[in-house]
């Protein structure tokens, strides 16, 4: 009886386990135009406006993979995107990927419930996603300062919170990717500067609803493309996020540049205001090392750009005062 059990087994397990499975993860890093975006940055929006982004998140639900000759799978839930988080771990599929053609997904939410209806860490239990005046949640929040004053330095609120399921988005990505060890990983970038294109952030103030320039934000997600596929070419290979440009401005009249590279080759820097109006400029620096701004410059916004002869190319803003 128990060697025609066991072979009865191992007669069935080719069959019993033919079917895998996949854990589908989402690498989503978020830049402004060609550089990283972070939280308190100062950058340059599309109508030459220095901005300076303190909060930034958005959901997404219902995503949508097609992979292996258009074979089609679908993830439910609702995500939680926050600006300063990278990796999202999305589910498990049943099934086997080997390689991912492209993904879907909705900007939005879908659901007839509130935060209060879920339990805590749940992504739809965040209460700050939630507006009590409109009764909705918060499809994009994206909140900080604008410059009013051509002065270069962002010092006027701005928030856009933007609520209605009108609102919502379908985008779509022509991701690919192979998946590895039972692990598919899907590679996008989301471009916050396109987000905010034809945008006036000094005419905003607070919104809080399903406005003119909520549905302009939430209209660019899908139309300017601000989500796309990770590049895999050599470009991304010279522009590092190893790389370290770090402005220590507790001297505000004459900050230090601190700055590592991780590169066998000589740099050369470019320290420039936003109209090029002034510059300074040095050649064959070391991969690693310090610069002291000796010159009293005047108020405003500079960049500091490094470049190589091979392709580096990154770049840091920073403000002076005094």
């Amino acid at each position: 009886m128990y060697l025609r059990t066991l072979l009865f087994i191992l007669l069935c397990s080719p069959f019993c386990f033919t079917k895998g499975q996949t854990d589908v993860y989402l690498n989503i890093d978020h830049k402004f135009d060609k550089s990283n975006f972070v939280l308190g940055q100062i950058y340059i929006d599309d109508n030459n406006q220095a901005i300076q982004i303190t909060r930034l998140s958005y959901y997404i639900h219902q995503v949508r993979l097609q992979h292996d000759a258009g074979q089609h799978q679908v993830i439910q839930n609702h995500f939680l995107i926050d600006s300063e988080v990278s990796n999202y771990f999305l589910g498990n599929l049943s099934t086997t990927v080997e390689a991912l053609e492209s993904v879907a997904f909705n900007l939005g939410v879908n659901t007839i419930y509130t935060p209060n209806n879920f339990n805590q860490g749940h992504p739809l239990a965040e209460s700050s996603m939630y507006s009590d005046n409109e009764q909705d949640y918060v499809l994009i929040a994206i909140e900080g300062l604008v410059d009013s004053d051509a002065n270069q330095i962002p010092d006027k609120d701005f928030k856009l919170l933007a609520t209605s399921p009108a609102l919502s988005q379908n985008i779509s990505v022509n991701a690919k990717s192979a998946a590895e060890n039972n692990r598919l990983n899907i590679n996008l970038n989301a471009n916050i500067a396109n987000l905010l294109k034809n945008i006036d952030l000094q005419a905003v103030g607070i919104q809080e609803n399903s406005g003119l320039d909520n549905q302009t934000l939430c209209d660019n997600a899908k139309e300017e493309n601000v989500f796309s596929n990770v590049s895999t070419t050599g470009v991304t290979e010279l522009v590092s996020p190893q790389n370290q440009i770090y402005i220590d401005s507790r001297l505000s009249i004459a900050p230090t540049i601190h700055y590592k590279f991780f590169t066998s080759e000589q740099l050369d820097m470019t320290i420039t205001n936003l109209n090029g109006s002034f510059f300074i400029q040095r050649f064959n620096l070391f991969p690693e090392g310090n610069f002291y701004l000796d010159q009293n410059l005047a108020s405003g916004l500079y960049i500091v750009i490094f470049t190589s002869p091979r392709g580096i190319r990154q770049s840091r803003r920073f403000i002076v005062r005094n």
